[in-house]
């Protein structure tokens, strides 16, 4: 049974129902073969389905910087100002900072270290403003007016506003549209066919429309995007690997997409990175840390994405930590729902605990390994290991692990001694060493699941709830 069979099996339409999300379109590298599948109860949709990419945009819009770079048109410290329009540059002159986008490189805007604010972008309905408008916070423009928060490369901040500096700059570089320019120098080089930069064509039936839940679609099947090099890409997983198979490539050869060098420009870290999981570590248009490389995105009204692939450790080794991915592999997740999010959390975790991969600590731009809930395992979860059976016991005074009908149970002794069965969790697990075990269970009717593993000496017992975990300690009365 491939790896997608036996993906399906563990999130299934219902799970990704449950979950909040109407379908999810995936795709995995392995060792340069690229795979896919839908999950998703309408026969209408396939792998060649559409969705936005949200804000991998950026990581596609860094890739034909790179390549830009490989043809001599500029440099990731060009001073992005000297290849601006004037009414661009009167924009971004406000007060007391006239002269700061001087200061600024296509490294900053590249890396969110260029100063300038806008996380997001919201998307429009009716009218669509131009670039500049987006900048000057214009009408129909619907976002604050782009300016300087700080100094330039002082600090990271996660700026599309930035990247729209950085549509107007490759413009004018290149003298053409950002459709133009990506098509030319990415989409269609790279095989990437079901690809393209800004609105769908009038006659593109099968893309994904935008849900707040799984069964609630929103009033706008979608939003447009003016913001092209930000949140402008429309795609499919399977495109989305074949510029991350494009990027490994480059970084063992400079018979690749972009050169060596400048591949591992592109995904080495900047000291400004941020340490939250959900943001960093940050490199030039890509998060990337000591294994993959990534990024995540959300657009409204309800598009949530996420892709990754290992670079073998070409980049961000300092401590001869082990690869959390093997080399040559990769992974794109794209969903429909305001909630997807939560969906790409136990995709990816399926799948490392499928492929066998040890527990990652945290997933560039995306989560960390404590901070969502696993699927349960396929064929009903049992546990066959006793060896859970040595946490045991009353933790925390309130919550108790128990053997019963032959399964784990949890109950939490604060609410009338209500209890679960757990179940296997589809999830990696820790490698501790010293012949010890960590075991991920998850419950079966509520959002909970446990991580039976160890702190030093000590067993512990970490519980993941919604958004938060907490670290158990058992009662001294149940200690041996």
């Amino acid at each position: 049974m491939s790896l997608l069979d036996q993906l399906r099996e563990i999130i299934s339409p219902e799970t990704l129902h449950t979950a909040g999300t109407p379908s999810a379109s995936i795709a995995v590298l392995e060792d340069g073969k690229l795979f896919s599948c839908m999950i998703s109860k309408d026969p209408e949709q396939d792998t060649k389905t559409l969705y936005q990419a949200c804000s991998i945009s950026k990581a596609i819009t860094a890739l034909a910087v790179a390549k830009l770079i490989d043809e001599g048109q500029l440099t990731y410290d060009t001073l992005v100002a000297q290849h601006l329009p004037p009414s661009t540059l009167s924009i971004l002159a406000g007060p007391g900072a006239s002269n700061w986008i001087e200061k600024v490189t296509v490294r900053m805007l590249l890396s969110h270290t260029s100063g300038l604010s806008q996380g997001g972008f919201p998307g429009h309905t009716k009218e669509v403003p131009s670039a500049e408008d987006v900048l000057a916070g214009k009408p129909p423009a619907n976002t604050q007016r782009v300016q300087f928060q700080t100094f330039p490369g002082a600090q990271f901040s996660y700026s599309g506003g930035g990247f729209t500096v950085l549509q107007i700059f490759l413009e004018s570089i290149c003298k053409k549209t950002s459709a133009e320019l990506m098509r030319a120098t990415v989409l269609e080089p790279l095989g990437m066919s079901r690809s393209h930069y800004g609105d769908l064509a009038h006659s593109e039936q099968n893309y994904a429309v935008a849900h707040r839940t799984a069964d609630a679609q929103t009033d706008i099947r979608f939003h447009k995007f003016s913001e092209l090099a930000a949140a402008g890409l429309w795609t499919t997983p399977e495109d989305l690997l074949k510029a991350i198979g494009a990027v490994q490539g480059s970084l063992v050869s400079d018979a690749g997409f972009i050169t060596q060098s400048t591949a591992k420009q592109m995904l080495t870290a900047v000291p400004q990175s941020p340490t939250d999981p959900a943001r960093g570590p940050m490199a030039l248009g890509w998060g990337a840390d000591a294994s993959v490389f990534a990024h995540r995105g959300f657009n409204f009204p309800g598009f949530a994405c996420y892709a990754f692939g290992s670079h073998g450790g070409a980049v961000n080794q300092t401590d001869g930590k082990e690869l959390t991915v093997p080399a040559g592999n990769g992974i794109a997740i794209m969903t429909n729902s305001e909630l997807g999010f939560e969906a790409v959390k136990k995709i990816v975790s399926a799948v490392f605990y499928l492929k066998g991969w040890r527990r990652f600590e945290s997933m560039p731009c995306m989560f960390g390994s404590d901070d969502y809930v696993p699927a349960m395992v396929a064929g009903g979860g049992d546990v066959p290991d006793k060896d859970w059976k040595a946490w045991s016991g009353v933790w925390d005074g309130v919550w108790r692990l128990f053997e019963e009908d032959d399964g784990p149970h949890l109950a939490f002794l604060g609410g009338g001694d209500a209890d679960v069965r757990l179940r296997l969790a589809a999830c990696p697990v820790g490698r501790l060493g010293s012949g010890r075990r960590e075991h991920v269970l998850v419950a079966e009717e509520v959002v909970v699941a446990v991580r039976l593993t160890w702190a030093g000496e000590e067993r512990v017992v970490e519980l993941m709830q919604v958004d938060e975990k907490t670290v158990l300690r058992l009662c001294e009365s149940d200690r041996p």
